[in-house]
């Protein structure tokens, strides 16, 4: 190359340098950090490689490597991620833990379990204190099991940090502390399914049948075995009878070994393999005390199956081979209601009218009564159900059923069109004291009573009556039927026929909001936002909304956090001279600056609480050496421990905001939801939706797992809004979590409803442990819920009540009310958990709506 064409080059690279030095790096930063709160990965990892490009000292010094793995890894271009990661670690970043853990991770996804062990290993040696640990030494073992190497894995579980139940009680009887009731905690259940399982697969059956026994021995929740107790009952069956016969018979045992392993089996919906084990007491123990219990198992199997068929067939056994026995009872009334759902109303009437004879005057007597109604309704016959609804308020006057019955007589004569009667009915139900609320099936209660009495003003054309007993409804962020009445005001708003009845109401209104009362002009305030769409007015009136809590005392309790200014602020172009002697803070302080929240937020809270502890223990040193060389003064002793407890509570309630806004950034949301709601708990339930502060109320309503909501829900033609309101509903945004009835993860799937799932979505070798991934969870509960919107169009209220109580159910509810209007349709709704779940969730989805577009993005505050 000639000398001129090298000064050229040497020139252009000097410019090039020259000019992106120039360049405003807080700029840089906000971009990058705006792209990232974007999840716009592809322009963070643009703008991230022109800066490595422009200066490599300030990507490397400030750890942006690590965030372009990061944000390479989402986009899936793992080659790239890899490579940052290594960089990452190979310099010795204060990110490296985090880097290797990482590596780790896609190399496990690749399917190199080898690779995966070399970089969990560098971890546990590179931070033995990180809060990666526990998971990095889980994932150890669990990829020497994967890998098929069970001595290993079960040295690592004998010899490791954790301990089976005996091994800590031998630990514990040796140091002399108490051990009564001890059991193993839910990371040490995990760990004793694998070792039981690492036994069994090693040819170790002695002792994998101990470690499954103990399993099945002892569960965290009484009555609520766990997914550990079935997978050990499983494995305990498969040793008896063998690989090949299990599922098809059940081992030799005794009666209430086989009722303890039907009854893991049955609460977590293993319903043919339950049957076996009841099914073995009915045959090989018939003397037993158990024989009857395993009648009414199996009958209440088929129930939770929906075979009804087969279900009458052992209720009915029940009652014939011990009419005697408490089950009995029960069986004759399930029966009844298994014959109502085979289309057998002369059969169900007649069981629940022999459950009437032969238990009169015990509890719950009005249920066969309430369920002769129900069926009848069913069927048509709405005047024989009159009958009946007349019967049973005359039998139990004065008593929570005659309420109850009435409100059935109420919904009939709805549902005929009878506006005057129904009115009747409604204004008869207002003196009730106790409506039943959602403590009994077919429940009301005085709001839902209010909101129907205006439906049916409103249909005999009373609309100035309806328009008051709308307004006298509240509405806030939870309530269901304030939200309705708002709704039907609307409507009375652009009716062509009460249009100036609304506006003499507003008129009227606006006089009160002359009135030197706040509380007078709040209410009005607040109904003309109800009746009004007009920005000006609106606008306005929130003004005056807002001056008037500021003197109310009971809308002052809004929770008033700020969120603190936490991190690294400041871009490093040298290395930092004095690094926190606080591992846990030095994290927190990059993952911040990365605007890394997902890593940061466990980080910070860590370091918050290693912070006060050292305080403390410096204190208390400091406060023991006065104590040793001086006299004590007991005042001065107690003013130093208030003091210190003042020092570690200092500017708590907003660390405590701040870090829970964190883990809304970090996806972790039911962090946010757990810390915010019991601070909204107390205020009144009419507060304004759109005065919460925007962080708070994204806080109570927070939108995680964005990717995989806008990856899966829309395109089943599901609005991801509404998913995200049954997900609130269903876990709060636990991923973990397991509900009593065996539902599972993020949108709590029972295993019926999930193998069918996965059956449409032809996922083989489907482990209900997959719904335990978010993931997965909403691939699920996108599918579920499009499968339900198919039966019923347009109507979430009835999508919701059915993702509860189920589709037949809805259907049987939504036919009774002659109509696809969920005002007329929500209040049929017999079962009182699925009311109240679509109150809850209806009124989530109506926030989600304000909040947040389809794409989930922010809306503008108004």
């Amino acid at each position: 190359m000639s000398h001129a064409a090298l000064s050229r080059g040497f020139l252009f690279l000097l410019l090039f340098s020259t000019a992106v030095s120039a360049q405003n790096l807080s700029a840089i930063h906000t971009r990058i950090s705006e792209a990232v709160a974007a999840r716009d990965y592809q322009n963070a990892a643009l703008e991230l490689r022109n800066l490595e490009r422009a200066d490599e000292k300030v990507f490397t010094l400030n750890n942006y490597d690590y965030l372009l793995a990061r944000m390479a890894e989402k986009q899936g271009d793992f080659g790239a991620a890899t490579a940052y990661y290594q960089a990452v670690a190979a310099r010795h970043s204060v990110l490296s833990e985090y880097a290797v853990w990482h590596l780790s991770q896609i190399f496990r996804a690749s399917g190199n379990l080898f690779l995966e062990r070399i970089y969990l290993r560098k971890l546990l040696l590179l931070a033995p204190e990180s809060l990666l640990t526990d998971a990095a030494n889980g994932r150890l073992t669990r990829s020497h099991f994967e890998s098929k190497d069970y001595e290993t894995a079960i040295r690592l579980m004998e010899n490791g940090k954790w301990k089976t139940e005996n091994e800590e009680k031998n630990r514990t009887q040796n140091s002399g502390q108490k051990t009564e009731n001890q059991k193993p905690k839910i990371e040490d259940r995990e760990l004793l399914i694998l070792l039981g399982q690492a036994y069994l697969q090693s040819g170790k059956t002695t002792e994998a049948s101990a470690v499954f026994t103990q399993l099945i021995n002892n569960f965290p929740n009484v009555g609520q075995p766990d997914d550990f107790a079935l997978a050990a009952a499983k494995a305990l069956d498969e040793i008896a009878v063998g690989k090949d016969n299990f599922g098809k018979n059940a081992p030799p045992l005794a009666d209430a070994e086989h009722f303890r392993r039907a009854q893991v089996y049955q609460f977590n919906r293993s319903f043919a393999a339950a049957r076996l084990h009841y099914q073995a007491i009915i045959q090989n123990h018939p003397a037993s005390g158990y024989v009857a219990d395993a009648l009414f198992q199996i009958g209440r199997g088929f129930m939770q199956e929906r075979n009804f068929d087969q279900a009458i067939n052992w209720f009915e056994r029940v009652q014939a081979e011990f009419p005697a026995e408490p089950l009995a009872k029960d069986a004759l009334s399930q029966a009844a209601a298994a014959y109502s759902r085979v289309n057998k109303p002369k059969e169900a009437i007649s069981r629940y009218q022999k459950y009437i004879e032969k238990y009169a005057g015990e509890e719950n007597l009005e249920r066969a009564y309430l369920n002769i109604i129900d069926v009848l309704r069913d069927t048509g016959a709405n005047s024989e159900a009159l009958k009946w609804t007349a019967k049973t308020q005359e039998v139990f006057r004065g008593k929570l059923p005659e309420a109850t019955a009435l409100f059935a007589q109420a919904r009939i004569h709805i549902a005929q069109n009878d506006w005057a009667n129904a009115l009747a009915d409604l204004n008869a139900l207002q003196n009730f004291a106790d409506l039943g609320g959602t403590r009994v099936p077919g429940g009301t209660n005085k709001v839902e009573i209010l909101f129907l009495k205006g439906f049916v003003l409103e249909n005999l054309s009373r609309y100035a009556e309806a328009i008051e007993v709308y307004l006298s409804i509240p509405d806030g962020r939870g309530e269901y039927y304030g939200w309705r009445a708002s709704e039907r005001l609307q409507a009375l708003a652009s009716g062509e026929q009460t249009q100036s009845l609304i506006s003499q109401k507003l008129s009227e209104l606006t006089k009160n909001i002359e009135t030197r009362n706040a509380e007078a002009q709040r209410k009005a305030a607040q109904s003309v936002l109800r009746l009004s769409e007009n920005a000006e007015i609106r606008s306005r009136m929130l003004a005056i909304v807002r001056l008037a809590y500021t003197t109310l005392p009971e809308y002052q309790k809004v929770p008033n956090g700020q969120i603190l200014e936490l991190g690294r602020r400041e871009i490093l172009k040298e290395p930092r001279a004095n690094p926190s002697s606080n591992q846990h803070q030095s994290l927190a302080d990059e993952l911040l600056f990365l605007k890394l929240y997902d890593e940061a937020a466990p980080e910070l809270e860590r370091s918050r609480q290693s912070a006060i502890s050292s305080q403390q223990s410096a204190a208390s040193s400091q406060q023991s050496a006065k104590t040793e060389n001086q006299s004590s003064d007991p005042a001065k002793q107690v003013a130093a421990g208030q003091n210190l407890k003042a020092k570690s509570q200092n500017s708590k309630p907003d660390f405590d905001f701040t870090l829970a806004v964190f883990y809304r950034r970090g996806e972790m949301a039911n962090r946010a939801v757990s810390y915010i709601e019991p601070l909204w708990k107390n205020i009144p339930a009419d507060y304004e939706i759109e005065l919460i502060p925007r962080e708070q109320i994204e806080l109570l309503y927070p939108a995680p797992y964005t990717e995989s909501l806008l990856n899966y829900a829309p395109p089943k033609n599901v609005d991801a809004r509404f998913l995200l309101a049954i997900m609130r509903q269903e876990s709060r945004f636990r991923p973990d979590v397991k509900s009593n009835a065996a539902a599972r993860g993020l949108m709590q799937f029972i295993s019926t409803t999930s193998e069918k799932i996965a059956a449409e979505l032809k996922r083989e070798s489907f482990s209900q442990n997959e719904l335990y991934s978010p993931p997965t969870a909403i691939l699920f509960g996108s599918q579920y819920l499009s499968n339900l919107f198919v039966i019923f169009p347009n109507q979430p209220a009835a999508v919701a009540a059915s993702y509860n109580g189920g589709e037949d159910n809805m259907a049987r509810w939504l036919a009774r009310g002659k109509s696809d209007n969920p005002d007329r349709y929500v209040p049929e709704i017999a079962f009182s958990q699925s009311k109240d779940y679509v109150y809850k969730v209806m009124a989530s989805y109506r926030v989600y709506q304000t909040l947040y577009d389809e794409n989930l993005r922010a809306k503008p505050v108004r």
